[in-house]
């Protein structure tokens, strides 16, 4: 199973948080998370059938374009929002 790595924006805590899901695609991933443990990761990352703009996934370190990305076993998957700010 691959695992998802967490920042706390995106989960409502104060620290990165962890979660081994099953999946072959970062769609899968999110999908399985979502039966999981609710719709709410799923519903932050994705919208329109695509990544949201100011959200960044990486496998394994590569950052990827779209849902259908493959996933190998074990991988560590990183969801990080963009930073940005202003004046």
């Amino acid at each position: 199973m691959a695992t998802i790595k967490l920042p706390a924006v995106l989960v409502g805590g104060s620290s990165t948080s962890e979660v081994e899901v099953a999946g072959e695609t970062v769609r899968e991933l999110f999908e399985n998370h979502a039966d999981e443990h609710g719709p709410e990761l799923r519903d932050s990352v994705i919208e329109d059938d695509e990544i949201k703009e100011f959200i960044n996934v990486y496998v394994e370190g590569t950052p990827v374009e779209g849902l259908d990305a493959e996933v190998p076993a074990d991988a560590q998957v990183r969801v990080i929002p963009a930073a940005s700010g202003g004046r």
